[in-house]
């Protein structure tokens, strides 16, 4: 098709809609977002006239406010989702009857729901006297002595009960992933935190996992619980840990039935 030819289609193709808009005034009251699409420039003079100035500021705000919504909508499924998990891992965790069943739901979840590439527990030992139960059995590699050296590079986050993420030091990775310390680019530590509820004295198994808090009462951090990543970009210092404080709290109230706390 010559040049000609499309100049004169494209000059036909004008000519009816010019009509069409003519016969049907009412065409952009039946499709507004349409017109907030169009861009009519207004020239006067030289110079880009007010009105034209006007539109383009209340369009540039509009696609940043689309933007903006739909980073919301996006961070709400993200919320939804992540809810949904720590529901389900909830009623695993309540339908455990050791302190072994908890801890493999804990490493299960966190392998196969919330996608980690390593997970590390380490439970605190007191100085004296025995951190389990009478009739409980858990590996000692997955206890710590509340004294040890190896905790000490711990001591704020153990202090401030508080989820990290991010990086930490060699020697720290060393002694939560040992062999698998190298692979670890980023990760979440969460602090496992109890609380005293006098109205669970005498629960048994899970059933207190969803313990209520006494109120002024601070929580008593009993352990480590790592959830590490290979990807550096994984779990950065911004983001969020409220989830994470949540699951916490809902692991340290499980695995404190089984412990001498």
């Amino acid at each position: 098709m010559s040049t000609q030819q499309e100049r004169a289609d494209i000059a036909d193709v004008e000519l009816q809609l010019v009509e069409y808009l003519r016969a049907h005034p009412d065409f952009f009251l039946r499709h507004p977002a349409l017109l907030a699409e169009l861009h009519v420039p207004h020239e006067s003079g030289g110079a880009v006239s007010l009105v034209e100035r006007q539109v383009s500021v209340l369009r540039d705000q509009n696609r940043q406010l689309r933007r903006e919504l739909m980073d919301l909508v996006q961070v709400a499924r993200g919320n939804d989702r992540l809810n949904e998990r720590i529901q389900r891992l909830t009623l695993a965790l309540m339908r455990c009857t050791g302190l072994a069943a908890i801890v493999r739901t804990l490493h299960d979840a966190m392998m196969n729901e919330f996608d980690a590439d390593a997970v590390a527990l380490r439970l605190f030992r007191p100085a004296k006297g025995e951190a389990l139960k009478p009739g409980v059995e858990l590996p000692d590699t997955v206890f710590a002595a509340v004294d040890s050296e190896d905790l000490s590079a711990f001591q704020k986050i153990i202090e401030q009960r508080k989820p990290v993420c991010g990086k930490l030091r060699p020697a720290q990775l060393q002694y939560l992933f040992i062999e698998r310390a190298s692979e670890i680019s980023s990760l979440a530590l969460v602090p496992l935190t109890w609380q005293h509820d006098a109205g669970a004295d005498d629960a048994q198994g899970c059933a207190s996992v969803a313990g209520g808090r006494m109120p002024g009462a601070t929580p008593v951090c009993i352990g480590l619980f790592a959830v590490g990543s290979f990807e550096s970009g994984r779990f950065n210092p911004e983001m969020g840990t409220l989830f994470l404080s949540h699951l916490g709290a809902l692991a340290g109230q499980a695995i404190s039935v089984y412990l001498e706390v």
